[in-house]
């Protein structure tokens, strides 16, 4: 609700501003050129569906507005909204390239006109505050975007699994209470032998259905587990984090493969809370006789080394998901490593699987 009540404010106040910064530059007298002041403001009313024309509109306008004498501070109030606005689009061009662009221009003409301190550093500061001030709401408008997908997956994800596990065991039940009750027929009853032929067909496959059910369940329970995954990682590298696919987890037991989803994806979103866009992560699988390593890195890009004492000790996500690997006999370690951050969960190795029950069951 409050996103729909501010979508449908937002033109509303757009206007308000719009007449707002009219009336600035009208009773200020920084409209030394009528057309010029014009083509400053009226792009301001179109600035979030068009942030990189109305910024380049704005930025030439208040250049050649600054360069006839547009001595007002006030004037440079449309260029700093545009460049705001710009600053928290998705488009690196836009974000980066137009922002930038804009305050150099605005900068060059500000310092020719009214001199390096009064005009270049006063439009410089102004408008590189802005700037950043814009870039930084985007980052985290994104980040709490992408946190609320992941609970929203994870919720669905976790629902899924309480109604398959619901839905397993009561068909388990029924299905036991069924071969339970074939198998005493069968060694109780006197059948001929067409009757016994049938009973083994009966039981032969309630036996099969329950275990495809398992099976059934088992992959859907991983091809959830990798949907949220693929969707988690898709939006941190909207945000700035350059994440390696994952490795291919068919090396680790079942029942440890959906928790390793889950590791990879919370230090995903830890690598780009913590170090910020640009950062890099890899992980790899590493497999032994005894037990199967998964490690999950993350690298600050390049001259942005995470600070000594800025390291997570550890929040709620990893303690969870130590727990659960704990849980089915692993451990779970993290901490820093050289100049990055490792995440590293050992799962027993599966051993060779158990000879197949024979066609007709254990023997009764």
């Amino acid at each position: 609700m409050q996103v729909q009540v501010r979508g449908h404010w937002r033109p509303a106040l757009d206007a308000v501003l719009f007449a707002l910064v009219a009336v600035l530059f009208a009773l200020s007298g920084t409209a030394i050129s009528v057309p010029l002041a014009v083509a400053q403001v009226l792009p301001l009313l179109v600035r979030r569906r068009y942030p990189g024309p109305a910024l380049a509109v704005i930025a030439v306008a208040t250049s050649a507005h600054s360069l006839l004498g547009m001595a007002r501070a006030v004037g440079y109030l449309p260029v700093a909204l545009a460049v705001y606005s710009a600053a928290t689009h998705r488009s690196p061009w836009v974000r980066w390239g137009a922002c930038g662009g804009a305050v150099v221009l605005v900068t060059v003409t500000g310092a020719i006109r009214h001199g390096p301190v009064e005009g270049g550093l006063l439009a410089a500061v102004a408008l590189i505050v802005t700037w950043l001030a814009g870039a930084e709401r985007a980052v985290i408008a994104q980040l709490r975007l992408e946190r609320h997908l992941a609970d929203q997956a994870a919720a669905t994800a976790r629902s899924r699994e309480r109604l398959a596990r619901r839905l397993h065991d009561s068909l388990a039940h029924t299905m036991t209470v069924m071969l339970v009750q074939g198998e005493a027929l069968r060694a109780t009853a006197r059948l001929t032998t067409e009757d016994e032929e049938r009973l083994a067909l009966v039981l032969q496959a309630g036996r099969t259905a329950l275990a495809d059910v398992r099976v059934a369940l088992a992959e859907e329970t991983q091809r959830d587990a990798a949907a949220a995954l693929d969707g988690r990682l898709a939006a941190l590298r909207e945000a700035g984090l350059r994440a390696a696919d994952p490795p291919g987890l068919d090396a680790l037991p079942p029942v440890a493969r959906e928790v390793a989803y889950r590791l990879i994806g919370e230090a995903a979103t830890n690598a780009l809370r913590h170090d910020g866009p640009g950062t890099r992560l890899t992980a790899e699988l590493i497999r032994a006789a005894e037990r199967t390593s998964l490690r999950v890195t993350s690298t600050p890009r390049a001259g942005h080394p995470r600070p000594a004492g800025r390291a997570p000790a550890g929040g709620f996500g990893l303690s969870s998901l130590a727990d659960d690997v704990t849980a089915i006999g692993g451990t779970l370690t993290y901490g820093p490593a050289g100049g990055s951050w490792t995440v590293r969960a050992d799962f027993p190795t599966p051993g060779p699987p158990h000879p197949a029950e024979p066609p007709g069951g254990p023997t009764p």
